[in-house]
């Protein structure tokens, strides 16, 4: 429970860093942005939830946390070997970066990357292949 905590702690706080590095530029002055609309699914419908822009953490599984806030979106657990492994999201941005905690306190930077041009992929690597999909519903014009 109390891991559980700290990494939640430790995703919201570097999410938020995060968020205000990418926000901070040359300007004297800040703009606050308004927190996008966002529907509960049916199943939370009843549940108190709040989704107002405020830091929101979501218990994903054991182990595992998600949480959000603004564009960022951060994801936690931590692997076999000890490590914390976050995960942040910028949706606005179109922007994700991957960080490791290691047991010591040590967080490293692995990864930082657009994922803008993922959405252009059409990656499948099993049969039926999508152009194959696509004849078969009789529409021959590949993407």
């Amino acid at each position: 429970m109390r891991t559980n905590l700290i990494a939640s702690m430790v995703c919201v706080g570097i999410g938020v860093l995060i968020g205000l590095c990418l926000a901070s530029d040359s300007a004297d002055h800040a703009f606050a942005q308004d927190s996008p609309v966002i529907r509960q699914p049916e199943a939370l419908a009843g549940v108190p939830h709040p989704l107002d822009g405020t830091p929101t953490l979501i218990h994903a599984r054991p182990g595992r946390d998600v949480g959000a806030s603004g564009e960022i979106i951060g994801f936690s657990h931590v692997d076999e070997s000890g490590t914390q492994v976050i995960s942040l999201v910028n949706t606005g941005k179109l922007w994700m970066a991957v960080y490791h905690v290691g047991p010591d306190g040590e967080i490293r930077l692995v990864s930082s990357r657009a994922i803008d041009a993922d959405f252009s992929l059409e990656l499948n690597a099993t049969a039926p292949l999508p152009d194959d999909i696509r004849r078969m519903q009789g529409k021959t014009k590949p993407r």
